[in-house]
């Protein structure tokens, strides 16, 4: 995400998305309640992953109907500006169950969609639809997973993804989804395109 820190915090808050709370015994105890009970936790935290050499800077999510499924997604602030604006590195996946594990000090952990390219589509046209979008691409990234030779998370979820990073650009002021202008970096694969090379 390539914007300022007001503008890229107000898109994801219209946009739906609620700050995570931070780990601590409270929240972990919150937690198994939802576990527990199945019920929704808006603000149920996200264990710390590391870039920078620092845990993630923020942390959001959607949460659905109850804790085993949510969207969400970590903000770390890089060391670099585009043009004189914040450059914002996230990670984003979708929550699809919740499984106790050794692990994790908090005894649980989420197991995640495996198709990680989804998340990125939806970040896109979330922020496409409250207008703060001006900018999209695609860039290099992790390179191509498959079905048949996934990567597999620290959970030992498996991913594919065809292997491409989104580059978001977000502006303060309003941006019509007619104006939002296509970065042509990396040709956005067909979906066709996308299944044969993921082996689908």
């Amino acid at each position: 995400l390539i914007g300022d820190t007001d503008a890229v915090l107000a898109a994801l808050v219209r946009a739906g998305w609620d700050e995570t709370e931070i780990l601590s015994a409270g929240s972990a105890a919150a937690t198994a309640r939802s576990f527990l009970f199945g019920s929704r936790y808006r603000y149920s935290p996200v264990s710390p992953l590391y870039l920078f050499g620092r845990p993630q800077d923020a942390a959001f999510q959607k949460a659905r109907d109850d804790i085993h499924r949510r969207n969400h997604l970590r903000l770390w602030l890089a060391p670099l500006r585009h043009d004189g604006r914040r450059v914002w590195i996230g990670q984003i996946s979708r929550d699809i169950g919740v499984r106790f594990t050794t692990s994790a000090w908090n005894l649980t952990t989420h197991a995640i969609d495996p198709d990680v390219d989804a998340e990125r589509w939806y970040l896109a046209q979330d922020l496409a639809g409250v207008n703060p979008l001006s900018k999209y691409g695609l860039v290099g990234g992790v390179g191509v997973s498959t079905l048949a030779a996934p990567r597999v998370n620290a959970g030992g979820d498996p991913c594919f993804t065809d292997g491409l990073r989104a580059v978001l650009f977000i502006r303060s002021e309003p941006v019509p989804i007619t104006d939002i202008e296509w970065l042509e970096w990396r040709e956005e694969p067909m979906p066709a395109e996308r299944d044969a090379l993921l082996g689908q």
